[in-house]
């Protein structure tokens, strides 16, 4: 059985940008063509959410704009090592955001669609306003399941069993923000203890495949069957069952789970902050967010009066921790940290 290893190392992903994808109006890019008639933005979403979202927004507004799609650590670091890049950051987890505006890369700015959302999706201070939310889920292949004689876990110790030795896989917390999400959520069940959630992930370690880049990897190795079980979005579960992993079933940890809210920023530096601004306030109205039903996302829009797919997990029904935004954000670099030599680092080198 192949031990956990850490599958990309964070050096290697400071220039890194996955390949473009054309798009008939709104374009995916490598980046570094960024302009004054031009909306350039980083896109922490999937795909073909990035490119319907972002060719809908030009069809409906005539403006120019690019993206790339890349993870929201990847996010972080060309904001540190490109500044100019990218006029707005479109998605991933509001504490990134948080991050971000920590290191002066956030232009704040209170939209004036902001007002509608629910208190825990928006930060009143304008750093960043959220436009959808999903949880953090376990997604599990019935039928290897099945084969390995397991049940598709129902809590974060089930995740230890024996059963499932080198059949779970995790997104690194250092370049997925589900991976990061999935340790600060057993932090917050551990009451803030580190050494407890440590010492949970060091157990964890022997049943974990692989530490990939990506969130979408794990559903993707699930959906084959290459693991039984991978730590995931529920939005991204259900996504890859509809686009042909029947196997795929989505559970829920019952001491309660992470949940992400799906944010937007305006960037400090940005080459067309109005575009930026004109953006933000877009994906904030229930137009925009009605078209997730439609991509579809599977992840649930935070406007109340926004369309829902019929496939998107019910949110309401999902026992959550309780999530303070701020304190995931203090946390992230000393837990990356943490993950990355004590445990991802002590994996690889068994």
């Amino acid at each position: 059985m192949m031990r956990a290893r850490y599958a990309a190392l964070p050096a290697a992903l400071l220039a890194l940008s996955l390949a473009a994808c054309s798009a008939p109006e709104g374009q995916s890019t490598q980046g570094g063509s960024a302009s004054a008639d031009t909306l350039n933005i980083a896109c922490s979403q999937q795909e073909d959410f990035c490119q319907a979202i972002v060719s809908a927004y030009t069809r409906e507004t005539g403006q120019k704009a690019t993206y790339v799609r890349l993870g929201a650590g990847e996010v972080l670091a060309r904001l540190e090592t490109n500044p100019g890049e990218f006029d707005v950051w479109s998605g991933g987890q509001a504490e990134n955001h948080l991050v971000a505006n920590d290191k002066g890369k956030i232009e704040k700015y209170v939209s004036k669609n902001a007002s509608a959302l629910p208190s825990q999706y928006n930060n009143a201070e304008g750093i960043w306003s959220g436009f959808y939310t999903d949880s953090i889920a376990f997604c599990s292949n019935k039928k290897e399941l099945e084969r390995i004689g397991a049940q598709a876990p129902t809590s974060w110790q089930d995740l230890l069993k024996p059963e499932f030795k080198g059949r779970i896989a995790m997104p690194h917390p250092a370049t997925a923000g589900v991976g990061y999400m999935a340790m600060y959520t057993v932090a917050t069940l551990n009451n803030g203890d580190q050494e407890k959630t440590v010492s949970y992930f060091k157990e964890l370690v022997p049943n974990i495949m692989q530490f990939s880049k990506s969130a979408a990897t794990g559903t993707e190795q699930a959906g084959r069957g290459e693991v039984a079980v991978a730590i995931a979005l529920d939005s991204d579960c259900e996504k890859a069952n509809k686009a042909g992993y029947s196997d795929l079933v989505t559970t829920y940890p019952s001491e309660g789970t992470g949940y992400e809210v799906g944010a937007v920023s305006v960037l400090a530096g940005a080459r067309n902050p109005e575009g930026a601004k004109a953006y933000m306030d877009w994906l904030l109205t229930t137009k925009a967010q009605d078209l997730y039903a439609d991509v579809p996302s599977f992840a649930a829009p935070t406007l109340p009066d926004a369309k829902v797919g019929p496939n998107v997990p019910k949110q309401d029904v999902v026992k959550h921790v309780d999530w303070d935004v701020r304190k995931a954000a203090d946390s992230r670099a000393n837990y990356i940290g943490i993950f990355e030599s004590q445990i991802a680092g002590a994996s690889s080198a068994k």
